[in-house]
């Protein structure tokens, strides 16, 4: 359609038909071209010809280790600028899991009209520990122990994930594959929310035959001799 937005001044409200029976008629039509004019930047069928839209989110990726899991961290990402680069600070609360998305808003793309900018989402994707398997809000820790120590019992040594080093008993005659539950020594339900626990999977160390000395030898078979 027609255009006639931006003829004289602002653009502003629709078309103006008042006053069409007298006095100047192209100034009844276009407003004097001076003063306040009559048409915007919309077309004849009243549909607007350019609206302002917001601009396009943009996605990435965020890699974190569990210690950060565990105690939330402060993440600074580089973002492409045309020509250079912005640097956003992004918090991680703790207890966050991998798949979870975070939003920042107005750091996404720029409106192509002049709208308002779209938002960043950044997908959380933590990284596996050597030491420590994370099922929901516990720990779980592998904890080798000696043949002699599952035996007879004692206690050993446990390290949890923030390196506190606890002692904990080890029953009499345990099995391997057995579980030892740590209360409170997991990973936080969220910022502010209970921790989990840490769960102590025992592996009874075999010990290599290549190794043993001739008076360990000389033990084993006499465990054997006695149906051990």
């Amino acid at each position: 359609g027609i255009n006639f937005g931006g003829m004289g001044g602002r653009p502003r409200g629709g078309m103006n038909t008042g006053g069409m029976g007298g006095g100047n008629p192209f100034e009844s039509i276009f407003g004097g071209m001076g003063g306040a004019t009559q048409f915007n930047s919309a077309n004849f069928n009243g549909r607007q010809s350019c609206q302002v839209v917001k601009g396009g989110d943009l996605q990435m990726e965020l890699t974190i280790t569990l210690r950060e899991v565990l105690h939330g961290a402060e993440k600074t990402i580089a973002l492409g600028r045309g020509g250079g680069t912005e640097r956003v600070s992004v918090k991680i609360p703790a207890g966050i899991d991998s798949g979870k998305k975070l939003r920042v808003t107005g750091k996404g793309s720029p409106s192509p009209t002049g709208g308002p900018p779209g938002d960043l989402y950044i997908k959380i994707r933590v990284q596996p520990d050597p030491e420590f398997v994370r099922d929901g809000n516990d720990l779980i820790h592998e904890k080798q122990v000696p043949f002699s120590t599952a035996v007879r019992g004692e206690k050993t040594e446990v390290t949890t994930l923030e390196g506190k080093t606890l002692k904990v008993k080890i029953p009499a005659g345990i099995q391997p594959q057995a579980k030892l539950r740590l209360k409170g020594h997991g990973l936080p339900s969220g910022p502010h929310g209970p921790r989990g626990d840490l769960i102590v999977k025992i592996l009874v160390a075999v010990p290599n035959p290549k190794k043993l000395s001739d008076r360990q030898r000389e033990l084993i078979k006499e465990l054997a001799a006695n149906g051990l």
